[in-house]
């Protein structure tokens, strides 16, 4: 092909038709120079089949990019070259105003290769991403197909499924007897029954041993029935859990939740009789106003006695925040019903003005 015999724009138009990128303001001589380099570059390359016929041949040419990189240093360097032994003060503000637009003027050069270098990318990278297009949508093609065989598949093996259930549900009905009243075929089947091993027959085996140990863990718990301490709470957990073991930990449970019930009933239940000892009976005056008292004296501190179980006994106190006449009367009564009995009486206000009272009356007995 001439290219001596053709215009500027005609030049332009065979470079862009064969992906051939020119510089604004090139010669014709430039384009010319530019279109030759890529007829040599451009050698076809034979194409790799995959799977031929069936597979998809494509014909490649390599890519073949020319840049004038001389006359771009050539224009950089005469740039660069005015800023040698340059060495702005920052001290001295016009400098600075200078320092800032040299600063702008140099990263617009810098932004204006980057952007020309993304642009020939993209012009580069144009024909693989239509590839990419044009393959991917025959692709989609062939996948529809695929999700349509699937759901087929996902049909037939959900049908498959269900046959088997309902193959090993009525089974169970008919092996299981009055078992199948009390325990759902839910409860002692195995999900591993649903794949497509093990085989309906060999599952059919296990269902029948697995109906078997549990009558008879059932006729073992039966037997105990007139025996076992809360029989009920053990069959009701049996057959939830259909765990002899199990069955028998929560008889257990039970029965001791029954005693320590029943003790806390007992213990309450005495608390209501017998009658109050005279040395117990609480004061009746009513609960004063705290009222502000002096700070009292520390008293001595002294080692605090033990009381040894079985032992002697030793004096003590208890603090009670609040109670009403009522309250201390209870109190006092089930003081009473000990054996041997605690005697006191009640002292009323808080703990500094029970203490105050205290240390009056031991005084009124000293003077």
């Amino acid at each position: 092909m001439s290219y001596e015999a053709m215009t500027v724009a005609q030049l332009r138009a065979v470079a862009e038709e064969r992906g051939v990128e020119l510089g604004k303001g090139w010669k014709k001589a430039r384009i010319v120079s530019a279109l030759e380099e890529g007829d040599a570059g451009a050698q076809p390359v034979e194409a790799e089949v995959i799977d031929e016929p069936q597979g998809l041949a494509v014909s490649l040419l390599p890519g073949t990019l020319h840049a004038d990189f001389a006359a771009l240093d050539a224009r950089i360097d005469g740039i660069l070259a005015q800023y040698e032994g340059w060495e702005p003060s920052p001290d001295d503000a016009d400098e600075l105003r200078h320092v800032a637009r040299e600063r702008k003027y140099l990263n617009g050069l810098a932004n204006e290769l980057d952007a020309r270098r993304k642009e020939i990318k993209r012009e580069y990278t144009r024909p693989l991403a239509e590839l990419e297009g044009m393959v991917n949508a025959r692709r989609d093609r062939i996948k529809a197909v695929v999700a349509r065989l699937q759901a087929v598949e996902k049909e037939a093996e959900a049908a498959r499924r269900e046959a088997k259930e309902s193959e090993l549900r009525e089974h169970y009905e008919a092996v299981a007897g009055l078992l199948a009243n009390i325990v759902p075929y839910g409860a002692i089947a195995d999900p591993r029954w649903m794949n497509k091993q093990p085989t309906v027959e060999k599952c059919k085996l296990e269902l029948e041993e697995r109906c078997r140990r549990v009558a008879a863990d059932w006729e073992t718990l039966k037997a105990q029935e007139g025996t076992l301490p809360r029989y009920d709470a053990a069959e009701r957990a049996f057959f939830a859990t259909l765990d002899l073991g199990a069955a028998l930990s929560a008889a257990r449970e039970a029965q001791e939740a029954d005693e320590r019930i029943a003790g806390m009933r007992a213990e309450m239940a005495a608390y209501g009789h017998g009658e109050v000892p005279p040395d117990t009976e609480p004061e009746t005056e009513p609960m004063p106003a705290p009222e502000p008292t002096p700070e009292p004296e520390p008293a001595p501190q002294a080692a605090a006695p033990v009381a040894v179980p079985g032992g002697r006994y030793v004096p003590c106190v208890m603090v009670i925040q609040a109670a009403s006449i009522e309250q201390m009367q209870e109190i006092g009564r089930f003081c009473g019903n000990l054996n041997p009995r605690v005697t006191g009486r009640f002292v009323t206000g808080t703990l500094e003005q029970a203490f105050e009272k205290e240390r009056r009356q031991i005084g009124g007995f000293n003077a």
